[in-house]
């Protein structure tokens, strides 16, 4: 089954379910056209859940409207603006351990951005 079928037909084992998808067939198409994104996405997510547990996370592909062929997707984790400063801390030691992890393809770590 492929990506879009397993996502289509909400795929209880699909990390992507963990998320809300702000644009879901072009999530999809981007993952599908990126080798190696699942893998990052599912192996970012346990650490995602350990840094911010209570959070809420949803996906969105966006497009860099002023630079040639810029396309990333991004992962927004719905924290609490009372304690930003706190949240954001965490989302830096989150970046690091990101940026240890190790994934088949590491070409692919440039396309997830995460932000609090």
């Amino acid at each position: 089954m492929s990506i879009k079928e397993n996502i289509l037909n909400d795929n209880k084992g699909c990390v992507l379910n963990n998320f809300k998808l702000i644009n879901k067939e072009e999530i999809i198409d981007f993952i599908k056209n990126h080798n190696g994104l699942l893998e990052l996405i599912e192996k970012a997510f346990p650490l995602v859940r350990k840094y911010f547990p209570n959070y809420s996370y949803c996906l969105l592909y966006s497009i860099d409207p002023e630079i040639v062929n810029l396309e990333h997707l991004m992962l927004f984790i719905n924290g609490n603006e009372e304690i930003y400063d706190e949240d954001s801390m965490k989302l830096q030691m989150l970046e690091r351990e990101l940026r240890d992890l190790k994934v088949s393809d590491s070409k692919v770590k440039p396309l997830l951005l995460v932000d609090v």
